[in-house]
């Protein structure tokens, strides 16, 4: 009895994994939603495409609106690639993890590549988070945070924003 129900843990735990697979998979034909999985695996919000939809809300200067889109075009596609590659190698550590044959030390190898790509995600985050706050202005960051509000984002004003008009 113990082994049936260890045998269909064991399967539904495969099944889980292909599908998750599958699911990667299907979705890179649609970038948005799977950017927004993808984003799923980082601690900092993914701002830049809001501030750009948003450019004219926040009273973005063509000037300042070129350097963050400069930027997108720098540093895009590595992002996406460093997510996307988290995604698959957790992916991975998960199948090992079923593996007799897979030991403790490869399990903490393989992690230790999804923190090396992390830390190479969180760089590459941070300094878009360095280009935004050099480029933005006081009306700037009012403007982002009525956005942010407006999306239901989440975050408040901080009072050192709020012009006392």
């Amino acid at each position: 009895m113990k082994f049936s129900a260890l045998l269909v843990s064991f399967i539904t735990l495969i099944l889980t994994t292909g599908t998750t697979t599958a699911e990667l998979s299907n979705n890179e034909q649609y970038p948005e939603q799977y950017i927004e999985k993808l984003d799923k695996i980082s601690y900092l919000p993914r701002l830049l495409p809001v501030i750009i939809e948003n450019s004219d809300v926040i009273e973005l200067t063509n000037k300042q609106l070129n350097s963050l889109l400069a930027w997108r075009k720098t540093n895009g596609k590595n992002l996406i690639t460093a997510m996307n590659e988290i995604a698959h190698r957790r992916i991975e550590i998960k199948e090992a993890a079923l593996s007799p044959n897979v030991s403790s030390a490869r399990l903490i190898q393989m992690q230790n590549n999804v923190f090396r790509l992390q830390r190479e995600m969180l760089e590459y985050k941070l300094s878009c988070r360095e280009l935004v706050i050099n480029t933005f202005n006081r009306n700037n960051w009012e403007g982002f945070f009525l956005v942010l509000a407006d999306k239901q984002i989440g975050v408040t004003l901080p009072e050192i924003y709020i012009s006392k008009r």
